[in-house]
């Protein structure tokens, strides 16, 4: 699509936003004023400025829709489109090529501001080379506060609504001003929300961050007055107070906004106060420790809020990291290639085609110290005597060694658009493959539900003997949901360690949000049906995953060339 931008003032998009505490709760006038409005203001002001797109349609009524469209529970790669291309032809500061999706908008634009590469996998961002330096340089004053953000931003991509504080000094000062604010209006609180911004004031920000747990989900604590609306309201008054106060005296501020992602810009399900100061003076492993806890918990299908008490973020993985004496896991690496340029096939593959496939993918993972994946090499060597003739040492023996293959875990989509046919065809396949690589599989069927993980010994059985086991193993059924399988390696370092293949359709769309993709995830096509279709799902979903993994298609066994 092409947009067609006319007499529109190049903008610079600002996320202070101050929704009111009272009333309904309706955050769609701060939508329009931070996010449409500045895009649609004219350069020249005797005429409207006006966006078409490349059918002439005029879309200048249609952005906030737009906007509202990419922030869905699953990937719209049509509005992204559109909307990356609007962007990067009205703000001063975007890059309308990013993988970063439009919910991470400030971040792009934070990140242009300060001349930063999009992150990809041959640009990985740090604690130590970027987080680090942009918070010693925001707290002796040299650098600005953007560049910290997009530093956060780009290295760890939380979803959350978070505020910086230069200091623990500067988040007592917020403290202090709070209470004076909640004071005068103290009797038009809810005893409710009062008790808990009384127990907001008695946290300290000491360490890294302080995170809080303000929404179960978008439709909770938007009543008048809650805890959740007066606070945002709060911290973003106050930040525009210091905005003022540091532009009327010319000095520095002491504390802004972190809009990580727009939807909870404007409605936070949690919260993140960051120490700048404590961040410059900390080791990288201890802020990648602290913003791993953080995503950890977002990602924690398991969120409860209290009405009587402050809820923490990070209150119950910081037990359990406690409770296990574990250190903080380290964030994992990612394969580094242009996925853009990879081709699919024209044709279906042969089971010799994703054999080799399976083959390479094994190779590059290289030796595990323990598997079921045997791999046995003998090798000619004079140091050992030759066994029918010890006594000529002109004849060399032989030394058998045993290496350790990553195991091979298979997950079968067995939802409703897999047809019995298909789960045969793909179970068979699976089992010549099993029978040629002389392994054992683990294998769990899944559909929005997943299966009871089971394992499969193929050795010494005939196919017959094994696809009767399979049909002994009861499959599930259903819709489709790859996160859960996410979800379900990440949780374990044994199942991260295996080579997981996902047989499936590609009929699903991955979330908006930023998710942890298995490190060592592959796919393959369930079946030869329909290739040309099988093609369009696996490109679609391929396009929708750029945010979460831009190496996506070389992860697709047997579909690319």
């Amino acid at each position: 699509m092409t947009i067609t931008v006319t007499n529109q003032k190049p903008a610079v998009l600002d996320a202070l936003h101050t929704i009111s505490c009272t009333g309904d709760y309706d955050p769609t006038p701060a939508i329009q004023q931070t996010l449409v409005d500045p895009l649609l203001q004219p350069l020249n002001p005797n005429a409207p400025a006006s966006i078409t797109d490349a059918q002439g349609a005029d879309l200048t009524g249609h952005i906030s829709d737009l906007f509202l469209s990419c922030l869905g529970d699953t990937l719209n790669v049509a509005s992204e489109q559109t909307v990356k291309e609007v962007l990067g032809q009205t703000l001063i500061n975007f890059d309308q090529g990013t993988r970063l999706p439009v919910a991470e908008l400030f971040a792009v634009q934070a990140a242009q501001q300060n001349k930063m590469p999009a992150p990809s996998p041959r640009v990985l961002y740090t604690a130590q080379a970027d987080v680090l330096p942009a918070a010693k340089a925001l707290l002796a004053g040299s650098g600005e506060a953007s560049a910290f953000f997009a530093s956060i931003a780009y290295t760890f991509h939380p979803d959350t609504l978070g505020f910086w504080f230069q200091s623990s000094a500067a988040f007592d000062g917020f403290k202090t001003w709070l209470s004076q604010q909640t004071q005068t209006m103290a009797s038009a609180l809810p005893p409710a929300t009062t008790k808990l911004l009384n127990d907001f004031t008695a946290l300290s920000l000491k360490g890294l961050t302080e995170s809080l747990l303000v929404r179960k989900d978008d439709s909770d604590a938007n009543d008048e007055h809650s805890f959740a609306r007066v606070l945002v309201h709060m911290l973003m008054n106050y930040v525009e107070q210091q905005r003022a106060r540091a532009s009327q005296q010319n000095t520095a501020m002491d504390a802004g906004v972190l809009p990580f992602t727009i939807g909870e810009l404007f409605c936070p399900r949690s919260l993140v106060l960051v120490n700048v100061e404590a961040h410059a003076r900390a080791t990288p492993a201890k802020i990648t420790g602290e913003w791993n806890l953080i995503n950890q918990s977002l990602a924690s299908p398991v969120k409860v809020v209290s009405n009587t008490s402050l809820s923490k973020l990070t209150s119950l993985p910081r037990a359990a990291a406690r409770a296990a004496a574990l250190g903080a896991s380290q964030q994992p690496g990612q394969p580094g290639s242009r996925s853009a340029q990879v081709a699919f096939r024209k044709q279906p593959p042969s089971k010799l085609d994703l054999f080799n496939d399976i083959t390479r993918v094994l190779r590059r993972m290289g030796k595990v110290a323990k598997s079921h994946n045997i791999f046995r090499t003998t090798t000619a060597t004079f140091l050992k005597a030759n066994r029918r003739n010890p006594d000529d040492f002109n004849k060399p023996g032989r030394i058998t060694s045993v290496q350790y293959m990553p195991d091979l875990h298979i997950y079968i989509d067995t939802s409703g658009s897999i047809s019995e046919e298909n789960y045969q065809e793909a179970v068979m396949m699976l089992i010549r493959i099993a029978k040629k690589l002389n392994v054992n599989l683990y294998f769990n069927s899944f559909s929005h539900f997943l299966s009871q993980e089971v394992m499969l010994r193929t050795e010494n059985k005939s196919a017959a003997q094994i696809w009767k086991e399979f049909r002994r193993i009861p499959k599930v059924s259903g819709g489709t949901e790859y996160t859960q399988i996410w979800q379900y390696i990440n949780a374990s370092r044994t199942r991260q360690r295996r080579l997981s293949l996902m047989v499936t359709d590609f009929d699903w769309l991955p979330p908006s949000k930023r998710q942890d993709h298995p490190k060592n995830l592959y796919y393959a096509p369930c079946s030869a049906r329909d290739w040309s279709s099988m093609v369009d799902l696996a490109k679609r979903y391929a396009d929708s995953m750029k945010h979460i993994d831009p190496s996506i298609r070389q992860r697709l066994l047997g579909m690319v060339v």
